[in-house]
């Protein structure tokens, strides 16, 4: 249950016996009262069973004030707070149809005309169902006006859970408009009438548990002066993160033209003309069979425009998911990518380039002249869970702007990232680089290989045509780069 005390936002949960046994309520079926009241009630109280505890909340709070301290979220952090804002989404949508539902059963009270007990009911049910929603949106909202960073990330698209740009915002302006609340304002007033009578109705049949979650979420609201100084600050972010979102995407069009043309540009004089990759079919059709799924891919162009920009030897990386039988093999579900379908034979890879983070065939992956080949030590269950977090990004577009703090694009190494960061002891720092948090292919081999997450064990193309494994691997790659393992 989410409480507010005289403008200031604080977290109180109960956990009477009642509230435990909230979702075994579900089966209920009433006896004398309207299925529609009784339909109702099972929502309000399986939303209600289904809020966020005291335990999460207060995580909530942690990773925010972390996040904020270093300037982005980790993909754990990340995801946490957009299942908990996924799921109040979930719940207002149901509550708000149980609301719109019973409307003509207590619609009257706006004239004081709630004078049976059916009606008292529908308003107690749907008056419930609004606190709900209200008193976890203002949790929310508090959380976000403090802290742009938490703003900017519920403002982000994911397609994963279904968030579009800009949602909130949107339920921002709802919950801080004087206008939009005017409905809520009046039903207060109504609940604060008349509650004891309300409260009968519903204790005097199976609803009496509506009751109780009527009885803790209804406390003093805020005034509506905070309301107004709550819609000032989301007039003033607003008008920011309008100006901020233009920069950006301004920059994003210039990087993605700019870095297009990158992609399909080479170094003149790097290697002779026409000349073939030197990690043929043959290389790769031979390495098959040693691969684990799960394992990375660090890969080079030698003569690749975007050497010149990216730091280090080795600029790029991809992520070995098997192939689709030994997915089927781990429980992994199918996924499509928008293009292509992960049952599809050839399909072993996940890559993000220039086209988007997409499902690709392992020849298109290593058509490159070196590539080193990673092995993470965690358990098979890990593994999978590390693809399964891996392929949710699949279909995402590329980017180029190499902004690790956002979520909605993703560059080669964020897949990596986002799939394994927080897995088992794996926790990757990101660096400042151009002036933005993200982790270099490099930068990714010397916290992988230093810190025992990954081992190299299997390496081609440096120092010759060759394939080198074990100790071999480790010291060619060593010597390959500034490498701090």
């Amino acid at each position: 249950a989410f409480v507010l005390r005289q403008g200031q936002a604080q977290i109180s949960i109960f956990t009477t016996n009642k509230s435990l046994n909230i979702i075994l309520a579900l089966s209920m079926k009433g006896q004398g009262l309207e299925n529609s009241l009784i339909y109702a009630a099972d929502t309000i109280r399986a939303s209600y069973a289904a809020l966020p505890t005291q335990e999460e909340l207060t995580r909530l709070m942690k990773d925010s004030v972390r996040a904020e301290k270093r300037g982005y979220f980790d993909p754990v952090e990340d995801e946490r707070l957009r299942e908990t804002y996924a799921r109040y989404l979930g719940i207002r949508y149901a509550i708000w149809d149980v609301i719109q539902t019973l409307k003509p059963n207590y619609n009257s009270f706006k004239n004081g005309h709630l004078n049976t007990q059916t009606k008292l009911q529908a308003f107690g049910i749907a008056f419930a169902g609004a606190e709900i929603i209200v008193r976890t949106g203002e949790y929310l909202v508090r959380l976000a006006k403090d802290r742009d960073i938490v703003w900017k990330k519920l403002d982000e698209a994911e397609a994963r859970y279904g968030l579009q740009r800009k949602s909130f915002t949107r339920l921002y302006r709802q919950l801080t408009s004087i206008f939009k609340m005017r409905s809520f304002y009046r039903a207060c007033a109504y609940y604060d009438a008349h509650n004891d009578n309300i409260l009968t109705s519903l204790d005097q049949t199976e609803l009496s548990d509506i009751g109780a979650i009527l009885k803790e979420l209804n406390l003093p609201t805020a005034s509506r002066g905070d309301h107004l100084q709550r819609y000032r600050h989301f007039l003033g972010f607003a008008l920011k993160r309008r100006r901020l979102s233009a920069r950006r995407n301004i920059l994003f069009s210039l990087f993605e033209g700019t870095g297009e043309d990158i992609a399909d540009l080479t170094i003149p004089f790097a290697k002779p003309k026409h000349a073939p990759k030197r990690v043929t079919q043959d290389v790769v059709r031979n390495l098959i069979a040693d691969l684990r799924p799960g394992d990375v891919f660090i890969t080079r162009h030698d003569d690749a425009m975007s050497n010149l920009f990216l730091p280090g030897f080795w600029p790029h990386g991809a992520f070995f998911i098997g192939s689709p039988q030994d997915r089927a093999d781990m429980g992994i579900n199918t996924i499509s990518d928008g293009q292509a379908s992960s049952d599809q034979i050839n399909i072993n890879v996940l890559e993000s380039k220039k086209d988007g983070v997409l499902l690709r065939d392992i020849h298109e992956t290593l058509a490159v002249d070196a590539f080193v080949v990673l092995r993470p030590h965690l358990p098979d269950g890990q593994i999978k869970l590390a693809i399964e977090r891996g392929l949710s990004h699949a279909g995402k577009l590329y980017d180029f702007i190499f902004d690790f703090a956002t979520s909605d694009r993703l560059v080669c190494t964020e897949v990596i990232y986002r799939a394994y960061h927080g897995i088992g002891p794996v926790n990757f720092e990101l660096s400042t680089k151009a002036g933005r948090k993200c982790l270099s292919a490099e930068d990714f081999l010397n916290q992988a290989i230093s810190n025992g997450w990954f081992k190299p064990v299997i390496i081609y193309g440096v120092g010759g045509n060759e394939r080198h494994e074990g100790e071999g691997a480790y010291k060619r790659l060593q010597s390959s780069f500034a490498a701090e393992f």
